[in-house]
């Protein structure tokens, strides 16, 4: 495909003709645009982008068996490009810029709001993976989720690990998959990727007790009872929490979900969230 953007040369191509006498064909550049006009996506309108290894592109001829659904008009270089090293991929790419296929906002939202809901307080496990001096690091982390803002909750002791990966680089990817003993991976899979920014709260930071407030919230805390008449003291807790943990804040800048019902609706498997304005 990349020989498609160089049409102003001249390509020497070498032909097999019956008897294994091989001739030598000159091609004119006039010659290479017809050939390639056969295939569909393969003659491009935009300078090929480098950047990265050759092999991580894809760069068909002509659409794969089971490529998804696209937009009329869309072209290889829409999806496959690379612009650094948070760019978007082919898969998400693909779902920002097609409108085939792509299901409701509010549709994917309550999609996602229902598969974190955990047991109806948004609390559930994730994998956070961080980076600091190129060395990555994967957390099994509890996040809650305020299904509001959709921003998410930590909670950590101070002088961990994937604190101060976070203070040095704040951009973070989380991954939630559904556990179950029943489910089929292959064709019922549903999980759950965020990238976002993250925020570290300290005790006397702006919005550390409204975070604290969405965190507690959702623990497991005793409930009254003859010995215990009082509820706990919320407020309390707060401080406790003041004085020993950090809350990590995500702010997502996109969240992809892989939920099979959203096939069975019409709408591709995958389907992705972004904040509003973006």
């Amino acid at each position: 495909m990349r020989s498609v953007y160089a049409l102003n040369e001249t390509y020497t191509v070498s032909v097999l003709y019956k008897g294994d006498v091989m001739k030598k064909i000159v091609l004119v550049p006039f010659a290479i645009i017809i050939l390639f006009s056969a295939f569909p996506a393969a003659a491009e309108d935009k300078p090929w982008t480098p950047g990265g290894p050759d092999y991580l592109y894809v760069k068909p001829l002509k659409k794969p068996q089971h490529h998804g659904v696209f937009d009329e008009g869309m072209k290889c270089l829409d999806c496959h490009r690379y612009d650094g090293v948070d760019a978007y991929t082919s898969a998400t790419m693909a779902l920002k810029k097609t409108v085939k296929g792509r299901a409701p906002r509010e549709m994917i939202e309550q999609a996602i709001l229902a598969a974190l809901r955990g047991k109806g307080d948004y609390r559930e496990i994730y994998v956070m993976a961080t980076s600091f001096e190129n060395k990555p690091l994967a957390t099994v982390i509890e996040f809650v989720l305020d299904p509001k803002t959709m921003n998410l909750y930590a909670m950590s002791e101070k002088q961990t690990e994937k604190l101060f990966h976070i203070a040095s680089n704040p951009q973070v990817s989380l991954a939630y998959v559904k556990q179950r003993e029943d489910y089929d991976y292959f064709s019922g899979a549903l999980g759950v990727q965020v990238v976002g920014r993250a925020e570290q709260l300290k005790g006397t930071d702006p919005g550390f007790d409204e975070a604290a407030a969405i965190y507690i919230a959702t623990l497991p805390l005793p409930k009254p009872n003859p010995m215990v008449p009082q509820p706990p003291d919320v407020e309390a807790l707060i401080g406790v929490v003041r004085a020993s943990k950090i809350i990590t804040k995500i702010v997502p800048e996109r969240i992809a979900i892989l939920n099979r019902e959203f096939k069975e609706k019409g709408y591709h498997a995958m389907q992705l969230w972004e904040p509003k304005g973006k």
